[in-house]
């Protein structure tokens, strides 16, 4: 579904992202992990056309992402920034319903399954009960959801997340993680999220791409991603392992002594 071939970004003389390659299938669940400044946010912007790429090809079923015009990127990718919306004025409904800016014209009308869309993705994100509320009202975690359901209601079968549990208390954190995991296994979205959190990568994605200083030190299947030595290299930090209590897989911890 989705194919990266050696690309690199740059701005001026900086190099943000470096000949990093790798392939997605449909249905996949692909997490991005490093430490700040390796280049993930910039790789899922590059993903979509907000950043340029300055050397390497993308490609999204077989077609090169700049011969995409903005509206067919936009049905085909969704995407979830790491900032909300809660500086909006917009109503949750209204929010979720200019999503579907990418399957109309200027002179087209609102059809029935755009508003079968919207109703689903409210319903899909138990965003129903607070639809007319302003986004500026809304929680952390009710942003969060709000944000997905638009993204949902886009109705793209890729959907790209940047730190969308970033700023939530554990309760949300879990809770739009298992938000994002029904999108992938029930609704059979494919998924590109960014995170910090090396054991949810680990434990709920399908595959991991770490990155430092802008290259990709490490891709593979995430069953196989919690390595010592692959964790110090990537964050300068030791880790000790303990095994989870109810399904016994490893969790990584980082070592404060």
């Amino acid at each position: 579904m989705i194919n990266s071939q050696n690309i690199s970004v740059k701005i001026g003389d900086k190099t943000l992202i470096e000949s990093i390659s790798f392939d997605i299938t449909q249905g996949d669940y692909l997490c991005i992990v490093g430490p700040n400044g390796s280049g993930k946010s910039t790789l899922l912007k590059t993903l979509i056309g907000i950043m340029p790429i300055h050397s390497g090809t993308i490609t999204i079923d077989s077609q090169t992402v700049s011969q995409f015009s903005h509206k067919q990127l936009a049905q085909r990718v969704s995407y979830v920034p790491q900032t909300g919306g809660s500086h909006l004025t917009f109503t949750v409904e209204e929010f979720v319903r200019m999503a579907r800016y990418s399957h109309h014209h200027v002179f087209s009308e609102w059809q029935p399954h755009d508003h079968d869309m919207v109703e689903n993705a409210l319903d899909i994100t138990e965003c129903r009960p607070f639809r007319h509320r302003k986004m500026s009202t809304l929680s952390g975690g009710e942003c969060q959801r709000v944000m997905i359901a638009a993204a949902l209601a886009q109705d793209t079968p890729i959907m790209l997340l940047d730190e969308p549990t970033a700023f939530l208390d554990p309760h949300h954190q879990v809770a739009v993680h298992q938000l994002i995991s029904k999108l992938n296994q029930q609704h059979h979205k494919t998924i590109i999220e960014v995170t910090h959190d090396i054991n949810h990568a680990a434990h709920h994605a399908r595959h991991v791409l770490a990155l430092l200083g802008g290259k990709g030190l490490w891709h593979g299947k995430a069953e196989d991603f919690l390595d010592a030595a692959r964790l110090k290299l990537l964050y300068q930090q030791d880790f000790l392992f303990v095994q989870h209590p109810q399904h016994n897989r490893l969790i990584a911890l980082a070592d404060e002594s």
